[in-house]
C-alpha cells in the first residue's frame, strides 16, 4: 500500500510538471499566434463567408436573380440584361456577356473595376450598354489594365464591325431639334430619352475604356456609335478612350457640352468623329486612323441636317488633332464642315484625304466672321486641301506641310498656339497634332489596325 502511494504520489508530481511546462509554452505562444490575421472573406452575404476571419480576402458571391451564366469554350460569363435599377459592380474577376440593349436607371450607379473585360452576345439581340438620363457610370480603368467592351465573336471567332451597339450615354443637356426649352429627343435603336436645359449634367466618369466592332446598323438614319453622347453635360469626365473597327462612327455628339479628352478612332467604317443637334463641348488631343477597306471623314460636324440655324448652334472648340486618311474609293474629308455648325479647331494634322477641309455653303457667314474657324494646322499628302473653305484656305497659320508620321504619332512644334490660353481646360502643349513620338499617350491600351 505505501508502495502503491509513492508510486501515486510520484506519478502526480510529474503530471503537475508537464502541466506547467505546458502553461508556460502556451503563454510564450500566444502572443505570436494572437498578431497572425486569419484571411477569409468576411461578407457575410458570400458563398464562402468564414465568420473566423479578420482579413477580408477572396469573396464569391452567386449570381444574381435575373443574372445567369453561360459557358462559352469552357468559360463562365455572366449574362446581363434588361435594365440595372440598383447600384452594382461588374468586377474584373468574371467574365461579363451583355444580351439585348441593358439600361442603367435613373438614380443608379454602375461601376466597372479596371480591367474588366465584356462581351457582346452573339444571340440574335442587338447589345448594346446605355446610361439613362439621371444613371451613372464610373468605369475608370488604366493604362495597363483598360476596360475592354467587345464582341463575344472576338473569342467564338467572326469578329467584324457591327456587331454591336456600343455605350450610349443619355444626358439633360440642351439639343436643338425642337422648340421647346426642354427638347428632348429618343437615342437611335431605342437606347434611351436625352435633353433637357442642365448642360453641366453628370452622368459619371469614363476614363481608359476601348469599345471594339460596335456601330451596328439598324436602318436608315438609326445606327448605333462605339460611343454615342446624346445631351451629355460637361459635369461628366470623358478621358483616354478608343473606338475600334465599328460599323458607323467612332464618336458622335448630339447637343450637349460634354469634353473629351484624349480619343482615339481606329479603323470605323463612317466617321471618325461627328457632332450635330448643337454640341458646344471641348476636345484635345484626338486621333483618326482610317482603314484602307472602309471609312468616310476625319471629323463630320453638323448644328442640325433639318434646319442648319436653329439653336443652341453646335460651336465646340477642339485642340491638337491628327487626322490620317486611307483611300477606300470613296471621296472622304479630313474636315467636313457644314449644315451651319461653328467652332475652333487649332493645332491639327490632316493627311492622306482626298480633301483636306470642306466646308458646307450654309457656313460660308461663320467662315467670313471667324466663328467657324481652321488655325495652326498643316494639311500635306491630301489629293486636295480646300473646298469652298473660303477664308480657312488663306489663312496664314495654315501650313501645305508637315511632318512625317509613323503611323499617327508625331507632332510638328512650329507655329502651335497654347491651348490652354484660351480656356483652362485645355492642358498648354506647344505642338500641332494629338501625339508626341517622346510621349505616346496611346501606348498600352489601345489596338492598332
Amino acid at each position: 500500500m505505501k508502495n502503491n502511494l509513492l508510486n501515486m504520489t510520484s506519478l502526480n508530481g510529474r503530471h503537475s510538471k508537464l502541466a506547467v511546462f505546458a502553461l508556460i509554452a502556451s503563454i510564450a505562444i500566444a502572443p505570436l499566434t494572437s498578431c497572425k490575421k486569419k484571411e477569409g472573406c468576411m461578407d457575410p452575404a458570400a458563398l464562402n463567408y468564414d465568420p473566423d476571419a479578420d482579413k477580408d480576402c477572396c469573396c464569391e458571391f452567386a449570381p444574381l436573380n435575373g443574372e445567369p451564366t453561360q459557358t462559352i469554350n469552357g468559360e463562365t460569363y455572366y449574362v446581363l440584361t434588361g435594365s440595372i435599377s440598383s447600384d452594382r459592380t461588374l468586377t474584373n474577376d468574371k467574365k461579363w456577356l451583355l444580351s439585348g440593349g441593358v439600361f442603367v436607371a435613373n438614380g443608379t450607379t454602375l461601376t466597372i473595376q479596371e480591367g474588366t473585360r465584356i462581351f457582346a452576345a452573339d444571340d440574335a439581340t442587338t447589345p448594346f450598354l446605355s446610361i439613362l438620363r439621371g444613371g451613372n457610370i464610373n468605369a475608370i480603368g488604366t493604362a495597363s489594365a483598360p476596360i475592354v467592351m467587345t464582341t463575344i465573336k472576338t473569342i467564338t471567332g467572326g469578329a467584324d464591325r457591327g456587331a454591336w451597339g456600343g455605350v450610349i450615354i443619355n444626358g439633360y443637356g440642351q439639343i436643338n431639334i425642337c422648340s421647346a426649352a426642354d427638347c428632348t429627343a429618343e437615342g437611335e435603336g431605342g437606347t434611351g430619352t436625352y435633353g433637357g436645359t442642365d448642360d453641366s449634367d453628370n452622368s459619371g466618369t469614363l476614363k481608359y475604356v476601348r469599345v471594339e466592332y460596335a456601330g451596328k446598323i439598324l436602318g436608315t438614319d438609326n445606327e448605333l456609335n462605339g460611343f454615342s453622347f446624346n445631351a451629355v453635360g460637361s459635369g461628366t469626365v470623358l478621358e483616354h478612350l478608343q473606338a475600334y473597327k465599328g460599323s458607323d462612327d467612332g464618336f458622335e455628339f448630339f447637343g450637349g457640352a460634354v469634353n473629351l479628352k484624349w480619343a482615339v478612332s481606329t479603323g470605323n467604317s463612317d466617321d471618325s468623329f461627328d457632332w450635330t443637334h448643337g454640341w458646344r463641348g471641348k476636345g484635345q488631343f484626338w486621333v483618326a486612323h482610317q482603314d484602307a477597306t472602309t471609312g468616310d471623314n476625319g471629323i463630320e460636324s453638323d448644328n442640325w441636317e433639318t434646319d442648319f440655324y436653329v439653336t443652341p448652334t453646335s460651336d465646340p472648340v477642339i485642340s491638337n488633332f491628327t487626322l490620317v486618311g486611307a483611300d477606300d474609293g470613296s471621296p472622304n474629308h479630313g474636315l467636313r464642315l457644314r449644315h451651319g455648325t461653328k467652332g475652333k479647331l487649332w493645332n491639327g494634322l490632316i493627311t492622306g484625304f482626298a480633301q483636306a477641309i470642306r466646308v458646307g455653303s450654309e457656313c460660308d457667314a461663320y467662315v467670313i466672321d471667324g466663328s467657324l474657324a481652321v488655325k495652326n494646322t498643316d494639311l500635306f499628302s491630301n489629293v486636295t486641301n480646300f473646298n469652298n473653305a473660303g477664308a480657312i484656305g488663306t489663312d496664314p497659320s495654315i501650313s501645305l506641310s508637315g511632318p512625317t508620321l509613323n503611323g499617327y504619332i508625331g507632332t510638328d512644334a512650329s507655329n502651335a498656339v497654347d491651348p490652354s490660353t484660351v480656356n483652362a481646360w485645355f492642358n498648354s502643349v506647344n505642338f500641332r497634332g494629338a501625339v508626341e513620338a517622346s510621349n505616346d499617350w496611346t501606348a498600352g491600351w489601345t489596338v492598332g489596325l
